[in-house]
């Protein structure tokens, strides 16, 4: 009796969480999107080219959208002054606005379970690429970029801890 009320409640459990991926797309994404979640920058871990001394701080929250995410990035200076980023694009590749950016448009495509890729343009022009990749075990996130702004080179590896 006691194995036939377990079974029973596994049935039950597993039929709910499927209702609830076909009821509400974003939940099953989540579950499958490593990305999803806040992310804190490990300022001694990671690179920038040239310098950015100002940079204190920075945290990236990821939320899910249906094929895509959300995107906040807050970073703080070494003046305490913090400037707030965001986008929302799907994984299409197609160009979506950015806010507080010297970019005007970002795009994202997913090109491995753990591995994504942003394009930045301005008016149109790729001018940056940003290669996102969390690690196997979840817990760290590695964005490496690269581009060229007004003649001005720039890049970086910036790693991020899991919150």
């Amino acid at each position: 009796m006691r194995l036939h009320v377990l079974r029973s409640c596994r049935v039950i459990v597993g039929i709910s969480v499927a209702l609830c991926s076909w009821i509400n797309p974003a939940v099953a994404q989540s579950a499958k999107d490593p990305l999803v979640g806040t992310w804190v920058l490990d300022r001694g871990k990671s690179d920038f080219v040239p310098d950015n001394a100002t940079l204190q701080k920075r945290i990236m929250i990821f939320k899910v959208v249906e094929n895509g995410l959300n995107c906040v990035i807050k970073t703080e200076n070494t003046r305490g002054e913090v400037v707030e980023s965001s986008y929302t694009a799907k994984y299409d590749g197609k160009d979506a606005p950015i806010d507080v950016s010297i970019l005007d448009t970002v795009s994202l495509k997913r090109v491995e379970a753990n591995t994504y890729e942003r394009t930045g343009k301005i008016k149109g022009k790729a001018v940056e690429t940003a290669t996102m990749k969390v690690s196997p075990d979840g817990k760290k996130l590695t964005v490496t970029t690269s581009g060229s702004v007004e003649g001005t080179d720039y890049s970086s590896t910036q790693v991020f801890d899991r919150q």
